[in-house]
């Protein structure tokens, strides 16, 4: 199910493309909600939970808290 999930993602990025050249990362976050919106469930690694670990542990690693994380 991950490559649907990214295929879905990059569909959303190039369908809204010229919203992401002029917005902020608010708009980066709507449209891959609304691309992974269909996903987020009660399955291991599938849920609302995960992705937002997923995202603070890909940010920590590239501004320096990756060692402060608990």
């Amino acid at each position: 199910m991950n490559k649907e999930i990214l295929k879905n993602i990059l569909y959303y990025i190039e369908k809204d493309f010229s919203i992401l050249e002029k917005g902020d990362l608010s708009d980066i976050g709507n449209i891959i909600g609304i691309a992974i919106g269909p996903y987020i469930s009660e399955e291991m690694g599938y849920e609302l939970g995960a992705f937002h670990a997923g995202i603070r542990h890909g940010i920590s690693l590239t501004d320096g808290t990756h060692a402060k994380e608990e």
